[in-house]
């Protein structure tokens, strides 16, 4: 059974918040780069490693892939022993042509039916996946949002190994506040739909 991988990597692609307001002259905030725009950024590989709320889910998602692919698995073994019972006692001549004809159409029937439920399992593991996504994507706007507001930041970055930002001034990383605030009590909770929307 092919391995259903369990990734919430798609978690970091919500990092680089855009401000939509001009930064206002009269407030006085210090600028925090020679541009007058005030940066940050997340260390995307130390959210997913201590992001409890991620990790619960990863670990729920494995146990449940590992539960599926061994049910798989032994249905996949008990198949090919009646496969191979069949086999032996067509060999010995003790069955028809109508009575092998038979039992081939069964257990042909068997197999579609265990690709099918092998099938229909990872298609439940993506779907599963995908919601899970989509919560912990909307909890992690909301927090960066909040935070964007709250320290007035123009755009807050993620910087992860091999990404496209290659070297990152150590005094803009906010990341022990994000997973401080993501890891709070209630943190995880589907944020309220504030868009008007019914």
């Amino acid at each position: 059974m092919k391995k259903f991988s369990f990734s919430i990597a798609v978690v970091c692609t919500i990092f680089v918040v855009y401000s939509c307001k001009k930064a206002d002259s009269a407030s006085g905030q210090v600028s925090s780069s020679p541009t007058g725009l005030k940066v940050a950024y997340v260390n995307g590989d130390s959210i997913l490693m201590h992001y409890a709320e991620f990790r619960k889910e990863s670990e729920a998602m494995e146990i449940k892939q590992k539960k599926a692919e061994a049910e798989l698995q032994t249905k996949g073994a008990a198949l090919e022993k009646e496969f191979m019972a069949y086999q032996q006692k067509a060999q010995t001549g003790t069955m028809t042509p109508k009575e092998m004809e038979a039992r081939e159409k069964y257990l042909s029937a068997r197999q579609e039916a265990l690709l099918a439920e092998r099938d229909q399992m990872a298609r439940a593991i993506m779907d599963e996946t995908a919601s899970t996504n989509k919560r912990l994507q909307a909890v992690m706007h909301e927090k960066l949002n909040a935070l964007k507001e709250k320290e007035g930041y123009d755009f807050i970055f993620s910087y992860v190994e091999g990404g496209s930002i290659l070297v990152a001034d150590p005094k803009f990383d906010i990341t022990d506040q994000v997973l401080k605030d993501l890891n709070a009590e209630g943190a995880s909770a589907v944020p309220a739909d504030t868009s008007g929307k019914k």
